[in-house]
């Protein structure tokens, strides 16, 4: 069935066309047409039998007819990266107020398209791209951390200590009795000297000077693939020298005895965030209200969120995330009363795929037609598809390689599931036509999500035309270490249609472990394969898992990708293979294109083509030229559906109110 957004696709070319080689001399919503001069409109504007040809514009204030074409303004002065490969820049884009792109061009066609009384606004010659859709974080967890304890500025146990004391001692001043949890992380022991894991003794220190000692403390390790519990954050989860590790998960002990030590890994991470306090629902909501207006000056419009970091430990059991499917409803909740101001990709735990398939969200966006709107517009939150956990991380130790650890040569990591039982998952989750993504970090669990994949694409067939992820089944999450030579698996990925969501930010967070942890000659020829993935036909795309990694920037990410390194780096910083680097404009296309075709909205999403939604960022600079300079773009304005949701500035053409975030 055709709906609004078919046909303002067709209306949006058709009135291009008619704008770019009908005769120009006056606007034709303007002048009555007819034998004696003048233009006739195409569109019925002016018919010869009007007594009085001279219609009103349907660009003036209040002008409500409902059968004018739509209202469009046309944002020009601007260099517009439109990531299409057949015109890749423009001057000017007409916008309807729909919320879609009607034409980009140079300024006189885009004029033309949208009608000579459109309004123009100029954007001071800045810069334009796609909005930006972060393709793999964590809404919620990343509203709550940017009003936790932060440790990713640590540099060892100095910092460590410091840093805890000084939260703990803002939390006594508004907690009566000190049950309130201290919660936070970021702390990375790769980057310290010397490079230890912290033990609960280091909580003991920070808290041994504050009015309440005894508060309990967890705060996740950079990866949130391990954390640091203090003693009385175990005793109330009742992990003791009693409690065996569960399936997946690991309980750190103090040496030669069963006593916990307070770190706690992987799966295990779930014994200690069911005894934290849930937040309220009003407090979730303030969450994601922080995280949206953070995301959104960043340029970010669309998201791939993967759920609350605390609800997924343990989620390969059916039901063990119900969190995630009631932060559904908040979701659901935001979007229909207009408080959602970017678009969410929502995923929930693999175990729950029967869930996902009879979510009345799941799929597309809907849009004004499926809601009764008939506005053309689209709906912001989505069910998208399926998660699932083959393993942990590299700094934890807990990736699942093929090989053992160089530094710890009785270990692999291993898988945190039964892959059987996964696999059999991905089989049936396919069958129902829902996208799966696998994390998969170490090189053994890259094998076993592909391996999985083609088990699925030779019981299910070709992909079917109404599968939820478009042309992409299967996303592997991270893809950091591919089974050598990198370029036969990359080619098996490719074979069997997965798409690598990668999150270049990583690779700077694992630099100072990677050659300990791997060796270097491992961590050199299978770390972070972006080139090879491309080179073999895998599609990329972009994100940054935040709050795991503590900056959403995208330029950032971008330039991760790039270098492949931080700035001034020593040679211990610098374990992965420079020609594995993207060029900027592949870069960005992951960022835009790429990310929009992981989450099923290519064609919609990820470019500024006629037909598409116009969300859209103006920055400061050129970001093609992320790798030269120490300054990254700056956002300047931040726009969806055509509406600016972010900045203060010229740049920002503010109609109408944006909501309530």
């Amino acid at each position: 069935m055709l709906t609004s957004r078919h046909l303002l696709g067709a209306f949006a070319a058709l009135t291009a066309s008619l704008a770019l080689f009908y005769p120009a001399g006056q606007s034709p919503h303007r002048s009555g047409g007819g034998e004696s001069g003048g233009t006739s409109c195409p569109l019925g504007y002016g018919r010869r039998d009007d007594t009085d040809a001279r219609l009103p514009s349907p660009h003036v204030p209040g002008y409500s007819d409902p059968f004018a074409f739509p209202l469009a303004r046309v944002f020009a002065n601007a260099t517009i990266w439109t990531g299409d490969a057949t015109i890749p820049f423009a001057e000017a884009m007409a916008v309807t107020d729909f919320g879609k792109v009607m034409a980009v061009g140079s300024r006189a066609a885009v004029v033309a398209a949208a009608g000579a009384d459109a309004p123009v606004i100029s954007l001071e010659g800045r810069h334009v791209i796609p909005g930006m859709q972060d393709a793999h974080l964590h809404l919620v967890s990343g509203g709550f951390r940017l009003t936790q304890l932060d440790l990713s500025k640590c540099t060892g146990k100095a910092d460590f200590v410091a840093a805890t004391k000084a939260a703990a001692e803002s939390l006594d001043s508004n907690d009566g009795d000190g049950s309130t949890w201290l919660l936070g992380g970021g702390w990375d022991e790769s980057r310290w000297d010397p490079p230890s894991f912290p033990d609960a003794s280091w909580i003991a220190e920070a808290l041994a000077e504050t009015k309440f000692p005894a508060r309990p403390v967890w705060v996740l390790r950079a990866d949130a693939h391990a954390g640091l519990a203090s003693l009385s954050a175990l005793a109330a989860a009742n992990v003791d020298e009693t409690a065996l590790d569960p399936p997946g998960g690991s309980i750190g002990r103090v040496a030669g005895t069963n006593r916990p030590n307070g770190l706690i890994r992987e799966n295990a991470i779930g014994l200690i965030t069911a005894a934290i306090p849930e937040p309220s629902d009003e407090q979730r909501i303030a969450a994601y209200r922080r995280a949206f207006r953070y995301l959104l000056s960043l340029g970010i419009t669309s998201v791939s969120d993967f759920g609350d970091i605390d609800a997924l430990a343990g989620s390969f059991r059916k039901g063990a995330a119900e969190r995630v499917w009631r932060d559904f409803d908040i979701l659901q909740s935001l979007d229909d009363s207009g408080g959602l101001p970017l678009r969410v990709s929502a995923y929930a735990p693999l175990a729950d795929w029967e869930r996902v398939r009879d979510h009345a969200k799941r799929g597309f966006f809907e849009d004004g037609d499926t809601r009764g709107d008939g506005d053309g517009s689209l709906s912001r939150f989505r069910v998208a598809g399926c998660k699932a956990f083959l393993d942990g991380s590299l700094g934890a130790r807990t990736a699942w390689f093929q090989d053992p650890y160089e530094d710890d040569p009785g270990n692999t990591g291993g898988p945190v599931c039964d892959v059987d039982e996964y696999e059999a998952r991905v089989v049936a989750a396919d069958a129902a036509g829902l996208q799966i993504a696998t994390h998969a970090i170490g090189d053994a669990a890259v094998a076993a999500a592909v391996s999985a994949a083609e088990r699925s694409a030779a019981a299910n067939g070709a992909v079917a035309a109404n599968h939820d992820g478009g042309s992409v089944r299967f996303r592997i999450e991270h893809a950091q270490h591919m089974p050598l030579p990198v370029e036969r698996s990359a080619g098996r990925l490719a074979d069997v249609g997965a798409l690598a969501s990668v999150q270049p930010s990583h690779a700077l967070l694992d630099a100072f472990a990677a050659s300990g942890r791997l060796g270097a000659r491992r961590a050199r020829d299978g770390g972070y394969s972006f080139r090879s993935l491309v080179q073999r036909g895998v599609p990329l795309a972009f994100g940054t898992d935040w709050p795991i990694v503590a900056d959403a920037n995208p330029f950032f990410t971008m330039r991760a990708a790039v270098t492949r390194h931080e700035r001034n780096a020593s040679d211990v910083a610098r374990p992965w293979d420079d020609a594995q680097a993207l060029t900027p404009r592949r870069a960005l296309e992951a960022y835009t294109a790429g990310s929009a075709r992981a989450s099923g909205t290519a064609g919609l999403l990820g470019t500024l083509w006629r037909g598409a939604m116009a969300d859209f960022a103006v920055l400061d600079k050129d970001p093609l030229g992320i790798a030269s300079g120490t300054d990254l773009p700056r956002v300047l304005a931040t726009y969806v559906d055509g509406a600016c949701v972010f900045g203060e500035g010229p740049e920002c053409a503010r109609v109408g109110s944006d909501g309530d975030f």
